[in-house]
């Protein structure tokens, strides 16, 4: 799939879509804020969810601060597990009832229910071969 042209820009040789928020040594991406209005934290609430300086961790310390227990899950899954092939696994892992998997794969992230079923993918896949990076319990503290 191609994005048009009018909805991207270049800032220092890297391309963004419209929708997101680049700064100096920050950036506010559309699919982590997406993520985190799904489990009810308004992108107005936050500057930017990486930062030269903590890397993805700034989506992390915005979790915790709303009162958010973050976990990572990713000793549960194989090496090199596609995101379609560990929504069994999710299905199988005991966390707490409404709990979200907050799952990165390179460059996004997308947000799985406890069923294994895609809730938020500003990218969807009809297939998903995509290779998980990451995957983060979420859920109330």
């Amino acid at each position: 799939m191609s994005i048009p042209q009018n909805n991207v820009r270049t800032v220092d040789g890297i391309t963004y879509l419209a929708e997101h928020v680049a700064r100096a040594k920050s950036f506010k991406g559309i699919c982590v804020s997406k993520c985190l209005a799904y489990v009810g934290i308004d992108p107005s609430q936050y500057q930017s969810t990486w930062t030269d300086k903590t890397g993805n961790k700034a989506t992390h310390g915005i979790l915790r601060r709303f009162g958010f227990a973050v976990r990572s899950r990713k000793s549960y899954i194989p090496k090199n597990a596609t995101v379609g092939g560990i929504r069994k696994r999710i299905q199988k892992l005991n966390d707490p009832v409404g709990t979200v998997y907050f799952v990165s794969v390179t460059g996004h992230l997308l947000a799985l229910d406890q069923n294994g079923n895609t809730v938020i993918d500003t990218a969807p896949r009809k297939r998903d071969s995509r290779r998980v990076v990451d995957i983060k319990a979420v859920f109330k503290a």
